[in-house]
């Protein structure tokens, strides 16, 4: 089954029709305990789950938007 994606217009994920399941769930739990006394590396460790789970991750962008105190 091919999986809906939408992009905003700075190429950063904002949608999939994709259920995050347990699974998932468990995965960015266990990075936000591992990880949680270092913020860039919860960000790397993310980033790299995500593109396992979706090879046009962009973890560039992802980050960028992370670190844009714009958002705040």
């Amino acid at each position: 089954k091919d999986t809906l994606c939408m992009l905003d217009i700075h190429g950063v994920f904002l949608y999939t029709d994709y259920i995050m399941t347990k699974k998932d769930y468990i995965a960015i739990g266990t990075i936000l305990n591992k990880y949680s006394k270092s913020e860039h590396m919860i960000l790397l460790k993310l980033c790299e789950y995500f593109k396992k789970d979706n090879p046009k991750f962009n973890p560039d962008k992802f980050i960028e938007l992370v670190a844009d105190d714009k958002l705040k």
